[in-house]
């Protein structure tokens, strides 16, 4: 009679919570953390130096760890950091940083990543965030709390998805975008995408008292009603010593007009990200600080 052997490849040095649960034919390499409470669906790949924390619901087929398809990867113990109660759909893949990038890719806490989504190396995805159905994430992406990419849509390298913004379905991003925004391209990519209006449910998912939402609301028409002297209104809301969400929306605007492309984080290029920098030893910081 034949028998069938469901089998694990488990390395002994990993460091797996009791009351984990890996499934069938999953693979734990030896530099692996995975926190209480966190369950692996079937075939899932966990190698590198990969830290999952507690509450994680990981769906199967995902690959998480691997090293990153950058050519000026150098082949160092680069970390992917995972925070808390994240629910992660089948065949997501999630690589390590890079040397050039901080060393680090980071997933927060609370986030939902749905099927086929690619988080690339040096990324960071902050709380509460929706990905949906294979959107792309190119290196040293940093995605806000609460932001919101719907399926099929991409972001180039450096972009910032400002705080509870929403990207539409199938729009490439090549520039930040600012928080509480609708942007998309209206016939999915045939025409530039913009800010089309405001995040409603950002907005409310945001928690705001009526009057950092009016204020915010004043905000963000005085900027994307048209985009006819941007500078000049950016800087118009500032003198008027604007507050709250509203002011941290014209600090956002305003480093991205400082950015190359429209990118503030180019200027982190081949430098470590402030993101990198809290999540890295004092000793491995000062090193890369002085190679730097």
């Amino acid at each position: 009679m034949m028998t069938l052997e469901v089998t694990r490849e488990i390395d002994p040095l990993a460091r797996i919570a009791p009351d984990a649960k890996i499934g069938p034919y999953c693979v734990i390499g030896p530099e692996v953390i995975i926190g209480p409470g966190t369950v692996l669906g079937r075939r899932v790949v966990v190698v590198g130096n990969t830290t999952i924390g507690s509450g994680n619901v990981i769906g199967d087929g995902c690959v998480l760890g691997a090293k990153p398809q950058d050519l000026k990867y150098r082949g160092a113990d680069c970390l992917l950091v995972i925070g808390h109660h994240n629910r992660i759909g089948p065949m997501v893949t999630a690589h390590i940083g890079t040397e050039p990038g901080g060393f680090v890719t980071r997933i927060g806490d609370g986030n939902t990543i749905l099927q086929g989504a690619h988080i690339a190396h040096d990324c960071f995805v902050d709380d509460h965030t929706r990905l949906g159905r294979c959107v792309q994430l190119a290196g040293h992406i940093l995605v806000q709390t609460g932001a919101v990419m719907d399926d099929l849509s991409g972001a180039h390298h450096f972009v910032t998805i400002g705080r509870y913004a929403r990207v539409g379905r199938r729009t490439p991003v090549r520039r930040d975008v600012p928080p509480f925004t609708d942007f998309f391209s209206e016939d999915y990519g045939w025409t530039p995408p913009a800010v089309r209006g405001v995040h409603e449910a950002g907005i409310a998912a945001a928690g705001l008292t009526a009057e950092e939402e009016t204020e915010l609301r004043r905000a963000l028409h005085e900027l994307f009603e048209d985009e006819a002297a941007f500078q000049t209104k950016l800087e118009q809301l500032e003198n008027l010593g604007v507050e709250g969400e509203a002011k941290a929306l014209c600090e956002f605007c305003q480093r991205s007009l400082l950015g190359k492309f429209g990118r503030f984080r180019e200027s982190f290029r081949g430098q470590v990200p402030p993101e990198a920098a809290i999540l890295l030893p004092p000793e491995k910081l000062a090193e890369l600080q002085r190679n730097t």
